[in-house]
Formats: structure tokens, C-alpha cells, sequence
């Protein structure tokens, strides 16, 4: 029934874009909180939702060619629409996908190890956000003042982003999982089947 209709090839796409919307809307509505000066966290679920098939461990399923386009597309839209830049995200989300695919094979798939490794990386993607800026003469507060004011207010809150909303993508993706090896198994039987009677048919042919 479900593999009818959620499969992940089109469902993850989806859920990466939406969950960019969503940083906006959250960036928006909590903005007293969020970016009260001189502090400023910033959501990032888009990175938590396109990491998905990597942290929970979905890799056989999507190609990864297929999941770099995703972030270079995802990147380049949220560039135009929350960064201003073009470039810095268009290059940041491919990056960190590519270090948290690296990372992610010296580890098991476990609820600790899939937080450590978004940690990892959204602690990469905000350094390389700020190099970024830095080089195009952007960037308005030096090292410290960017690890105490923003970065460790972000990566804060999408830690509690992370805690609570990661449940809710493992069971999706795994359901999805689920139904596309389902589909995989009667797909094979079905061949399997085809080529039994093509060879009964053969066999009364000779």
C-alpha cells in the first residue's frame, strides 16, 4: 500500500524543501528570540532533513549523484531566497553532505552517533559559512564574537530541532525503507517467475 504512494526517490526531495520553508517560518515567527542582539541562532532542518538518508541509513536507496543535485539545487534556492550570496550554500550543502557520507561509515546508526554527526557537520557548514563571508568582506564579527554570538547559539537549537524531530524522520524513512523492499522483492519475483516460464516454454519448444 504505501510503496503505491511514498517512495522515497520524490518523498525526500519534498521534505528537504519543505523543511527549508519551514526554517523560515521559524526564523520569522521567533524572530524576538531567535535574533536578539547581539546573540543570533539560525534553524537549520533543511541540512537536518537533507542528511536524512545518510544518518538513518537509507544509502541503497538513493543514488548519490542524486543526492548532491538535491543539495546543490536546495542550496542555490536557499542562497537566492535566506543567504543573499550565491555560492555559499550552493557549495555548503554538498560539502557537508559529502563529510557527514564520509563520516557516517566509521560509525553505527544509533540515535547518539546520527547527533554527533549533525553536530559535526552543522558545526562545518557554519565555520565554512563564515570563511565564506569573510572572504567577500561580508562577514561583521571576528572569530569570537561568530563562535559566541551565532554559532553556538545555532548549533543549540538545532540540537533541540534534532532531538526533536529526528524521531519522527527514522520512522518515516524507515517506513518508506520498507516499501521500497517490498517493491524490490516482488519485483525480483516477478522476474524470477518470468524466466521460470520462459524456460518451461523453451523446454517444449525443443
Amino acid at each position: 500500500m504505501y510503496s503505491k504512494y511514498f517512495k522515497i526517490t520524490w518523498v525526500h526531495p519534498v521534505l528537504v524543501f519543505l523543511a527549508m520553508v519551514l526554517d523560515g517560518a521559524i526564523a520569522l515567527n521567533a524572530a524576538p528570540i531567535l535574533y536578539r542582539l547581539p546573540m543570533a541562532a539560525s534553524p537549520y532542518l533543511v541540512l537536518l532533513f537533507l542528511l536524512a538518508p545518510t544518518l538513518v541509513g537509507s544509502e541503497g536507496i538513493k543514488n548519490p549523484s542524486d543526492q548532491y543535485l538535491l543539495a546543490f539545487t536546495v542550496g542555490l534556492v536557499y542562497d537566492l531566497y535566506y543567504t543573499g550570496y550565491v555560492g555559499v550554500s550552493m557549495i555548503g550543502f554538498p560539502m557537508v553532505l559529502g563529510i557527514a557520507r564520509w563520516v557516517q561509515q566509521f560509525f553505527e546508526h544509533t540515535y547518539f552517533w546520527e547527533m554527533m554527526i549533525f553536530f559535526f557537520v552543522l558545526n562545518c557548514y557554519l565555520l565554512f559559512d563564515y570563511l565564506a563571508f569573510s572572504i567577500i568582506n561580508v562577514a561583521q564579527q571576528n572569530i569570537q564574537e561568530f563562535v559566541i554570538f551565532h554559532m553556538f547559539p545555532t548549533v543549540l537549537l538545532n540540537i533541540l530541532l534534532f532531538m526533536l524531530f529526528y524521531p519522527i524522520i527514522e520512522w518515516l524513512y524507515a517506513l518508506m525503507r520498507g516499501a521500497e523492499m517490498i517493491d524490490y522483492n516482488v519485483t525480483n519475483q516477478q522476474i524470477g517467475n518470468r524466466m521460470i516460464i520462459k524456460r518451461r516454454a523453451d523446454r517444449f519448444k525443443n
